[in-house]
């Protein structure tokens, strides 16, 4: 089977319609590649991945550009369809067959859904990050203590917003998990595994939990990395 093909592994939908294999390119240890696993497990669909990027390469060739012309991970390949961005793969598989819990019903529910992926991306993401190459890929002796220190205070701000919006029980939108879970909750796994006691709010951590609980969450995110 071609690396970028799902042409011989073949699935029956709901309607019994015969699909392509999804196929993931992209390794497994990778925070966005583990946002699109936990995702596919939620929605119970069939996949298969393929390692690629970080150690493994392949990223640059000319094959690979031509579904994804950042050379990044993750690439969705779903027969015919190519889609990068792994809140975008996300939002694509809710859609996939018909509106769903995951990514909304409704228009009003998918509207909330995506605010919380925007959010995720545009407030959630950079500090967490700069938090997590500062511990994990600099060297001990040339961390910036002040950069921590001002990424650390930016994520318990934005923490802070995310607690407002959380209801008593459940999750981010309601009773369903949705993508917007997703995405906030590989940032939270994260964030709580570089950092011991943070100043947050009790809600959040419960919240991680409830997230944390979810099988997928268990065989993707929760693998011993941040």
């Amino acid at each position: 089977m071609g690396l970028y093909t799902a042409d011989d592994h073949n699935v029956s939908n709901e309607t019994g319609e015969i699909q392509p294999m999804i196929k993931l390119l992209g390794r497994a240890d990778s925070s966005n590649v583990r946002k699109v696993l936990w995702g596919l497990d939620e929605l119970g669909l069939a996949y298969e991945r393929e390692d690629c990027g970080g150690p493994f390469g392949r990223v640059d060739t000319p094959e690979y550009l031509r579904l994804n012309p950042n050379g990044l991970v993750p690439t969705l390949v779903d027969g015919d369809v190519v889609v990068w961005e792994s809140n975008t793969i996300l939002r694509y598989l809710a859609e996939r067959q018909g509106p769903s819990a995951f990514g909304g019903k409704t228009a009003i529910a998918r509207a909330q859904i995506s605010q919380w992926m925007d959010w995720q991306l545009s407030s959630l993401n950079a500090p967490v990050h700069s938090i997590f190459v500062q511990l994990i890929k600099v060297a001990a002796d040339k961390r910036d203590q002040h950069a921590i220190d001002a990424n650390l205070e930016t994520v318990q701000k934005k923490l802070a917003i995310l607690n407002r919006a959380l209801p008593d029980e459940g999750f981010l939108t309601g009773s369903d998990v949705t993508a917007a879970d997703v995405v906030i909750g590989m940032m939270l796994h994260r964030f709580f595994s570089l950092v011991a006691k943070p100043a947050v709010d009790p809600r959040v951590v419960q919240y991680h939990q409830r997230l944390a609980a979810r099988p997928g969450f268990k065989a993707h995110i929760a693998i011993g990395k941040p």
